[in-house]
């Protein structure tokens, strides 16, 4: 056990090292005038280092059968390192202020799928050699608690956890939130202005444009920077309750909070599951707030009103959350399967408070007598 961690704690290093590395290519890339030779060169390098280091393991181990599961692996290391380059590519082309803090609020982030994915390669590894089904002594423990099975899984809760689940989900949603909404985290509202023109121009050819002003203020005194510049109507000024960042906070609450069953053998992946969860619906989010933005701004380009295409477009886009919601069960039951749980624990409690009363009647009836 303490060798397998020492293995993944270093593995996870050196795949985060060569992240940061290929973050810091892609960011000098535009000052060198050989940098994009110096990418094309070292990218494909540090990617293939990764596929052979994992090789290398697997082969050390005599590990059978494992092939396509080390290119999966593999695929996500490199989708990881590839987002990675991106980001740093892009930076110095971005205008606003604080373009370089999207660095260090996405790096951490990227380091800490890295060692989702390390322990996600030690996982299959680990069942891949002792077979599917895990044999522990806890597998075998009789719970006291309540029992929910669902596709031949056990889900048992402790109380605590699902009264942190209530209170942890809104508080981490609110602090998210606020986060993203300091001005140091514009640069989330300069890719969003960006990529919403871009396909206004692509879809509709519209000739719309990102406006930027440094500091810019709304008459109200709110800090808006970014807008939209539309022909022949007024601006649209962006904030950053436009990015859908509130979606996305919601359901990363609920999807770290989310209690984890007490049976060992339902709790193995959990990890992975609330991490598969936590990207895909960020990024179907991410994808319908601009789907959004591009059917309001078009409608406002043909002339509808702002304020009634703005609201009712806004509200009806909200019906995805429906979908997220099945996404979450499918991967993350237990969120579902907690908010039933608890019911059954206030039941519980309510039949125990119900017999020690009528309890307590009989004995004071008997006393009586």
């Amino acid at each position: 056990m303490k060798r397998t961690l020492k293995e993944k704690l270093i593995a996870w290093m050196i795949s985060s090292v060569l992240l940061v590395t290929v973050f810091f290519i892609g960011l000098v890339i535009p000052d060198l005038d050989f940098g994009f030779f110096l990418g094309f060169i070292t990218i494909p390098i540090i990617i293939a280092a990764i596929y052979f280091l994992l090789d290398y393991y697997t082969k050390k181990r005599k590990i059978d059968g494992f092939r396509k599961k080390k290119i999966i692996i593999w695929i996500y290391f490199t989708l990881n390192f590839l987002f990675s380059f991106v980001m740093g590519i892009n930076i110095p082309y971005m205008e606003s202020e604080w373009r370089y803090n999207m660095g260090w609020v996405m790096i951490p982030l990227l380091i800490l799928l890295n060692y989702v994915i390390v322990d996600r390669f030690y996982f299959l590894v680990k069942i891949s050699k002792r077979g599917e089904e895990l044999e522990t002594e806890e597998k075998q423990k009789d719970y006291h608690s309540p029992i929910i099975e669902y596709n031949n899984k056990k889900y048992i809760f402790s109380g605590r956890s699902i009264i942190l689940l209530a209170v942890g989900a809104v508080v981490s949603a609110l602090l998210i939130y606020y986060f993203f909404n300091l001005q140091l985290n514009y640069w989330l509202h300069e890719i969003v202005v960006k990529q919403t023109v871009f396909f206004l121009n692509l879809i509709f050819g519209m000739g719309a444009e990102a406006g930027y002003i440094p500091g810019g203020t709304t008459v109200s005194g709110n800090v808006m920077e970014w807008f939209f510049e539309i022909p022949g109507r007024q601006s649209i000024y962006f904030e950053t309750f436009c990015t859908g960042i509130q979606a996305i906070c919601i359901f990363a609450g609920i999807i770290l909070f989310t209690p984890h069953s007490k049976d060992p053998e339902t709790n193995r992946d959990i990890l992975w599951r609330k991490t598969k969860s936590l990207i895909l619906s960020s990024a179907i989010f991410y994808v319908v707030n601009i789907i959004r933005m591009l059917i309001q701004i078009y409608l406002y380009y043909l002339g509808y009103p702002w304020e009634s295409i703005h609201v009712s477009i806004s509200v009806a886009s909200s019906f995805i959350a429906a979908i997220i919601i099945l996404l979450l069960h499918k991967w993350i039951p237990e969120f579902i399967l907690s908010i039933i749980y608890a019911g059954t624990l206030i039941k519980k409690m309510l039949k125990k408070d119900k017999t020690s009363e009528e309890s307590l009647q009989r004995l004071g009836e008997q006393n009586e007598r």
